[in-house]
């Protein structure tokens, strides 16, 4: 059996409403981020790419088939941090804000010193020894977590602010929170007034697509469905995790186990909300988060590995700068965050979380999504070639067949 000692940490936290204004909003539903778990550090590197997640999302194929990349797309990491010097980020790290008193609060001093961040960076677009989901992607790293792993709310609020004020001379269009809340909710109509929720909702309005891990807690919450805050704001892409292959058997920490692991199977540590149970809020799709080797700290080559949600949740935001790098390039325009959720969602490989004896946690019986790169590329193109032919129409730009006359 693999001992996996590193797995995602339960500690327990306080889920309480905080004062803190800002923009006219009062609450913070949530005082202190679960601390995330440092990944296993190699010297490295020992693989040429995310070899373990890639086929199953059909990333390389779709990269090819599609001749995109992720150029023109700047993604946001909300983390611990980065290693900007090292090689599979170079030339592509945006200059970005350390909101932690790390390094005496310098808040230009973004250095990862735990790892978490630099792994999460890489899965999206590492671009050299390993390669991300979307390799040509330029990336802005935002330290809203500690060199120990922990954060606050406030800090990940005041990021999002600074985002949001700084979106259009950066040019983000996308950003990761692989870290939430130790709750489990069904909905967001709960908490009015949030600061980071009315934030979130005004990064969607401005076309920004924010990816958030839907927790780690499914077996602590005794196999209840429902999502950490703050993933569990229907303005998120919430994202929870898979295994990618048959890997053997796993022990987590918080008491989960998975007896036998597969492709497609929901590991037994990962949140999930259905549409039935969520509504709006539900869980919106799932990718490999077990484990993955990514961009490491010890050195500039170096190499880690870890898995969970927070893995997952950067796969996502990979395969999103692929659609919006593709839709940019064929419109000229980046696309809405709506059109985003739903070629994520119509391009997915249905998976079934089935009640079986593959590990120790309920099951819901119902079937969620799983993210294809490839597939929602496929969804994509359609819908744009579609888009182009009705414009053409409306102009009157086309004859034959199928062609209609000009709106009057």
């Amino acid at each position: 059996m693999n001992e996996s000692d590193g797995a995602p940490g339960r500690q327990a936290t306080a889920v309480t409403a905080a004062a803190n204004p800002i923009g006219g909003f009062t609450a913070l539903h949530a005082e202190s981020v679960v601390p995330v778990d440092p990944p296993l550090q190699k010297d490295g590197p020992f693989l040429p790419e995310l070899t373990e997640i890639a086929p199953l999302v059909q990333a390389t194929q779709a990269r090819r088939d599609f001749n995109v990349s992720g150029a023109g797309v700047t993604v946001a990491v909300l983390d611990t941090g980065l290693r900007t010097t090292h090689v599979d980020f170079a030339g592509r790290v945006v200059p970005g804000r350390n909101f932690t008193a790390d390094y005496g609060g310098d808040p230009t001093e973004v250095s990862d010193g735990h790892g978490h961040g630099t792994s999460v960076a890489g899965i999206a677009c590492a671009g050299r020894i390993h390669t991300g989901i979307a390799p040509n992607a330029r990336i802005v790293p935002l330290k809203v977590l500690g060199n120990d792993g922990t954060g606050r709310f406030t800090d990940i609020r005041d990021a999002l602010d600074w985002l949001l004020d700084r979106r259009a001379a950066l040019g983000v269009s996308a950003l990761c929170l692989a870290a939430g809340a130790p709750d489990n909710r069904t909905t967001d109509t709960d908490m009015p007034g949030d600061a980071i929720g009315a934030l979130l909702q005004e990064l969607c309005d401005e076309g920004v697509c924010c990816c958030v891990a839907a927790g780690n807690d499914y077996y602590a919450h005794g196999g209840m469905q429902g999502m950490c805050y703050p993933a569990i704001f229907r303005q998120t892409i919430s994202v929870g995790a898979v295994y990618d292959a048959d890997e053997g058997s796993f022990r987590y920490r918080d008491g989960a186990k998975a007896f036998a692991s597969d492709a497609d199977r929901l590991t037994p540590f990962t949140q999930r909300l259905h549409h039935t149970v969520g509504g709006p809020c539900a869980t919106d799709t799932f990718a490999p988060g077990t484990p993955v080797s990514s961009s490491g700290i010890l050195n500039d080559t170096g190499e880690s590995l870890q898995y969970g949600a927070s893995q997952a949740t950067p796969t996502v935001l990979g395969v999103v700068a692929l659609l919006q790098s593709f839709a940019l390039r064929t419109t000229g325009h980046l696309p809405t965050v709506w059109d985003v959720k739903r070629w994520l969602q119509r391009g997915s490989a249905v998976v079934y979380d089935g009640a079986d004896d593959h590990d120790n946690v309920d099951h819901t019986g119902l079937t969620f999504g799983r993210v294809g790169a490839l597939g929602s590329l496929l969804v994509c193109a359609k819908d744009l070639a579609v888009r182009e032919l009705a414009k053409a129409d409306r102009a009157g730009l086309r004859s034959g067949p199928g062609a209609g006359p000009p709106d009057r």
